[in-house]
């Protein structure tokens, strides 16, 4: 059971998120949350949190790896030349993620 506002994950038996304080609908009524705008399991270069194309924010965040950690061993390859032609093409093969279209429900 997820909470209709926040979406995170609650006990079955509560009646009122621990996150956020709404009130938890009670049986089968309740909806589960909102499907993400975009597939988790694509790799997209996001449009913000990037410094130069947003490639390794890419791989952080489809993998899960921390954000700094990749960067830091993005460095260190690109120090050879392999890695800054990798690096490079990567740049170019992976696709920039698709603008967010906001909904407004009538």
């Amino acid at each position: 059971m997820f909470c209709s506002r926040c979406g995170s994950r609650l006990d079955p038996t509560s009646r009122f998120c621990s996150s956020c304080g709404a009130p938890i609908a009670s049986g089968p009524s309740s909806s589960p949350p909102p499907p993400p705008p975009f597939a988790a399991d694509n790799l997209f270069r996001p449009r913000n949190n990037r410094m130069i194309a947003g490639v390794c924010a890419a791989f952080a965040l489809r993998y899960g790896w921390d954000l700094n950690l990749v960067r830091i061993v993005t460095a260190l390859i690109c120090l050879s030349g392999a890695g800054a032609l990798a690096y490079l093409i990567a740049w170019i093969i992976i696709p920039e993620e698709p603008y967010a279209v906001p909904t407004n429900p009538i």
